[in-house]
């Protein structure tokens, strides 16, 4: 992939006095919270690995908010938030990749585990959550549980994204993973929930990345 690119996203928000708003992203730069990574972008450095973690698990920014989002969480009565999984590094990705084809065959494990460098738990910034108690942990019916239904209304404000929404997987790549949140930052999370996109893809107006190869046009 070409060295770090800095893109201009025209975004137009749905508010009746809202006007186009011009936002700049460093989408290709490893170690920037908004870098996008995909079946199409990989990792530069493949075997990138964050330089600083915090508390948790995960690149020092994505930690911190993390920290917040669980104290608020748990103020709303939603629940006891855990990080399931976090930052995992290339060898790490690289067995669970294996090992989710082995199991499912082809098609079927690179719609649940990306391959090593592609994976964005490679970066830090991407948290597998549940919650004490409630089970469907890593499971779809997490969707329905409090601290999904949480989570998916109110992540943005820390940061995070449900980043594998239902419905996009001919987008993403992936199944819906109503667990997986990915730090990204306030600014854009924010810029996201205000203009009802819950694609991070469709929303950068990036090419959609259903499977490894070339990106496949957004139109």
């Amino acid at each position: 992939m070409a060295g770090a690119l800095v893109a201009t996203v025209a975004v137009s928000i749905s508010q009746p006095t809202s006007a186009a708003m011009l936002l700049r992203y460093e989408l290709d730069k490893a170690s920037s919270v908004t870098v996008v990574v995909n079946k199409s972008r990989p990792l530069t450095p493949v075997q990138y690995a964050p330089a600083k973690f915090g508390a948790y698990n995960l690149a020092k920014p994505a930690s911190d908010a993390l920290s917040k989002m669980r104290l608020a969480m748990a103020k709303a009565g939603a629940g006891e938030l855990l990080l399931s999984s976090g930052y995992r590094g290339y060898q790490t990705q690289k067995a669970i990749y294996q090992s989710k084809v082995a199991l499912l065959g082809l098609a079927a494990g690179q719609r649940l585990a990306a391959k090593p460098g592609f994976s964005e738990h490679q970066t830090g910034l991407a948290a597998d959550l549940s919650a004490v108690g409630q089970g469907c942990s890593i499971r779809v019916c997490f969707a329905e549980t409090k601290a999904g239904r949480w989570l998916a209304k109110n992540s943005w404000r820390y940061g995070f994204i449900l980043r594998y929404p239902n419905g996009a997987t001919k987008i993403t790549g992936y199944q819906f993973e109503p667990w997986h949140f990915r730090f990204e930052g306030k600014p854009l999370a924010t810029a996201m929930h205000q203009a009802k996109a819950n694609v991070l893809e469709s929303f950068l107006g990036l090419p959609r990345a259903p499977r490894y190869g070339l990106p496949t046009p957004t139109n």
